[in-house]
């Protein structure tokens, strides 16, 4: 399946690169990606759901083919605001909000500080609370503290041949069955890397931005978070455990239904998009068409129990 051609609009923040399907007639969803993915991660679920609603998937500041100044920050409130600056350039001052992965902490920000903001919120497989940066990021902000580092990493396509060429790569951890993650879009994913040493330093500033203070701020406020929420997470994630997810569907005032989706890993994006589509497809038609559940039909909030899965526990 062909990802859809990538756009790029002028903000205030820079050049936002970004992927759009659907047309304007549709209730406007965006999807957030985190590191070191890019918009890309979302080009299978998009096409799932365009006919159905209007996705945009940006490239966050720093990451994939957004071009910013080198002064402009890259935090997590940063990156917050320039999602919310898009989605107006795109027209839209109310929006459904979909994230994955470090994105998790720019849309927890939006949900928290700027709930008018948000139609209906989808939190899948994030950061959150303190449990990040990953190990695996963590070991990749000590390298980054020095800039010879990454740049040399990045200039001889050292870190494209460990990601793809060696059993310690962080991409191949991150799905249940290595062979759904192919060279290709690992290469796509690193390809800003090997691009220029302006994208090779924001990258490294993403990097180090990278601090659980900024969801740790805002989780008094999530819980006053109303809108209507949905948890789904891969039950298998090596980096993110559900457990994550259950707490953050306790804690949601909105939070309606918490799903696991079994034998997929962290990036199920590219193991078992159409199974994650359509829990999401059936969660935001349910609230974007203005349809409202009868009190009667209305279940009481609760756990699910997994389908068989080893990394259900």
């Amino acid at each position: 399946m062909k990802a859809p051609q990538k756009k790029s609009v002028s903000t205030s923040f820079g050049d936002i690169a970004y992927l759009e399907t659907g047309s304007a007639d549709r209730p406007p969803v965006l999807f957030v990606h985190g590191i070191p993915t890019s918009g890309y991660l979302w080009r299978h679920v998009l096409r799932f759901l365009q006919n159905d609603f209007h996705c945009y998937a940006p490239d966050l500041m720093g990451l994939g083919d957004t071009r910013i100044d080198d002064k402009t920050p890259l935090h997590m409130d940063a990156q917050a605001e320039m999602l919310v600056d898009f989605m107006h350039e795109m027209g839209h001052d109310t929006f459904a909000l979909v994230c994955h992965d470090q994105g998790g902490a720019a849309a927890q920000i939006i949900a928290a500080r700027m709930p008018q903001k948000v139609t209906c919120f989808v939190l899948t497989d994030c950061v959150c609370y303190d449990n990040w940066p990953v190990p695996a990021i963590k070991r990749l902000q000590r390298m980054s503290q020095l800039p010879l580092v990454p740049e040399v990493l990045g200039r001889t396509g050292f870190t494209e041949w460990l990601q793809t060429k060696t059993r310690l790569s962080d991409f191949r951890k991150g799905v249940f069955e290595p062979h759904k993650l192919t060279d290709e879009t690992i290469h796509e994913y690193l390809r800003p890397l090997s691009e220029g040493p302006e994208q090779r330093e924001r990258f490294r500033k993403f990097v180090l931005a990278g601090d659980a203070r900024y969801t740790e701020l805002v989780v008094e406020d999530l819980k006053r978070f109303d809108k209507p929420t949905l948890v789904v997470w891969a039950a298998d994630d090596f980096y993110l455990s559900p457990s994550w997810g259950k707490q953050l569907f306790q804690d949601i005032p909105g939070a309606e239904r918490f799903e696991l989706v079994p034998f997929c890993g962290h990036f199920w994006q590219e193991e078992r998009p159409s199974e994650f589509s359509a829990v999401i497809g059936s969660f935001l038609s349910l609230h974007l068409s203005g349809r409202v559940q009868p009190v009667e039909e209305q279940e009481p909030k609760r756990l699910p129990v997994a389908a068989d899965s080893p990394g259900a526990e």
